[in-house]
């Protein structure tokens, strides 16, 4: 999520985070952006910290209540405040204006690595037949190239690095989605989306009124 009142800066940055992979969803004022979030969620928020309506440090303070939503601050130089401010909340990381979109890019990717917990040189995660490469964001099945939409390889990863656990819906609405704001039944629709196209190599059980556990056999 890009959240900036200033349109032509979202223009600028937008291509750079689109050619990258990324879906971007925009918003220019603080209760857009988190009525947007919470309706729709998102992986990273880069948000200025001027906005109207209420700034960037009041967002971070209303999604840290219930989402580790990994959040870069875009702040001014003399915003030092607010800055610290933003930090102590949560939020991740800030950049300075002006900046360089493709630094801001790079930062993005630091950041979505850390979250993951997978570093860039990683070979991935194997379970099974499944070979899952987090940061590529691509998944193969007995050497078949699967295309996943962002929510269904999300709930993968966190279902494939807790192997063997069982897992909540919460948890997976807030791994997955980065909020627990939607109903549980969503991770029931994406993971029958993931059954139809992984087929019998996603060896996935679920526990009534607990959760999914995922199993390599």
């Amino acid at each position: 999520m890009l959240v900036d009142d200033e349109e032509p800066l979202r223009e600028l940055v937008r291509p750079y985070l689109e050619a990258e992979g990324f879906e971007v969803i925009e918003a220019s004022s603080g209760p857009s952006a988190l009525e947007l979030f919470n309706s729709q969620g998102a992986e990273l928020a880069i948000v200025d910290v001027m906005l109207p309506g209420f700034d960037g440090i009041e967002f971070v303070r209303r999604v840290r209540r219930s989402s580790d939503l990994p959040v870069i601050l875009l702040t001014a130089r003399r915003e030092e405040g607010e800055r610290v401010a933003g930090l102590r909340l949560g939020a991740d990381d800030y950049v300075t204006k002006p900046f360089s979109a493709p630094e801001l890019v790079a930062r993005v990717l630091a950041l979505l690595r850390r979250s993951i917990g997978i570093s860039p040189c990683s070979n991935g995660i194997t379970v099974g037949d499944i070979e899952i490469r987090p940061v590529a964001r691509r998944v193969w099945v007995a050497d078949r190239e699967i295309e996943l939409t962002r929510r269904e390889f999300d709930l993968l990863v966190a279902l494939a690095t807790r192997l063997g656990r069982v897992v909540s819906r919460t948890e997976l609405l807030r791994d997955a989605w980065n909020t627990t704001f939607l109903a549980e039944k969503t991770v029931d629709v994406h993971l029958a989306s993931l059954r139809r196209k992984l087929g019998t190599s996603l060896k996935v059980t679920a526990l009534r009124g607990v959760g999914y556990r995922m199993e390599a056999e």
